[in-house]
């Protein structure tokens, strides 16, 4: 028997890229899946897919901004399973523009989803969690512990992930309840489509000159993640590049910003430089 043979998972973000493939990957492992998403048509898809592998699995329809409608589903997912053993807390999207310029409501739309999202999952899912001595990984981002231009809305509720989780790993520590922290890369999935398409050139500039900026596929972000639930490791992230901006971030601090910086810069003058079509 594996590691997720009989596992009890719920999953949000679980209809589209890295939650879509890494609910495959669990029901291929042996693991019991409820997915969670806010789109029921992408969700049935999901789980048609998660029963052709094999049964016992579940998905659930949420806005996980209602912290009520999270409770629920969390709620009816354990029934369905018969308790909870992993809570994976996936959901989130990207948004760009400058401080100063992103939309009022865009700030408290990230926040919503991003951050107080998984907050409510959290509490949601911890009694079920502590019953079964279970795992909660939380997936912030790589802007999650550094930032660039154009992603300062987007860093805050990411950051603030990584700081709740920081506290929550303590917490439940005396529930013997393992708390994981992961942080993706560029990945290629919907939302990235999503994101591109009002991204402002200045960041198209930065990312098409940055070779810290890979794009990765979702497969194999997923299959890292449920890795690093495996591992039980507290911070976790894929590739050398992203190894290399998380270390440089921390060990260098001022070198890495004049890095950034410069890589601001050249962009900026590309951007002027480029005619407008």
């Amino acid at each position: 028997m594996g590691f997720w043979t009989d596992k009890r998972v719920f999953l949000s973000g679980g209809s589209k890229g890295i939650g879509r493939e890494a609910a495959l990957l669990l029901a291929k492992q042996g693991a019991k899946v409820a997915i969670a998403a806010r789109g029921q048509a992408a969700l049935d898809e999901v789980l048609a897919a998660l029963n052709a592998i094999s049964t016992g699995h579940s998905a659930h329809a949420i806005d996980i901004g209602d912290p009520a409608a999270v409770k629920a589903g969390v709620d009816a997912a354990a029934g369905v399973m018969g308790g909870l053993d992993v809570l994976i807390c996936n959901a989130g999207y990207a948004a760009t523009g400058s401080v100063l310029d992103v939309p009022e409501s865009q700030f408290q739309e990230l926040l919503d989803v991003n951050y107080l999202g998984n907050v409510w999952l959290v509490r949601a899912a911890a009694p079920h969690l502590i019953a079964s001595k279970g795992h909660i990984s939380l997936v912030s981002s790589m802007l999650g512990f550094m930032s660039v231009w154009g992603y300062g809305a987007y860093s805050a509720s990411k950051f603030a992930v990584a700081g709740m989780a920081e506290a929550l790993r303590q917490e439940m520590l005396l529930h013997d309840v393992t708390v994981t922290l992961f942080y993706p890369p560029t990945t290629d999935t919907p939302g990235l489509e999503k994101e591109n398409e009002d991204k402002h050139p200045i960041s198209w500039a930065i990312e098409s000159e940055n070779f810290l900026m890979k794009t990765y596929p979702p497969e194999a972000v997923a299959a890292e993640i449920l890795r690093s639930i495996e591992r039980g490791r507290f911070e976790n992230i894929i590739g050398w590049d992203s190894w290399l901006a998380l270390l440089g971030r921390r060990s260098l601090p001022s070198l890495f910003r004049a890095a950034v910086d410069s890589d601001l810069r050249k962009a900026a003058k590309k951007v002027a430089e480029t005619p407008e079509s």
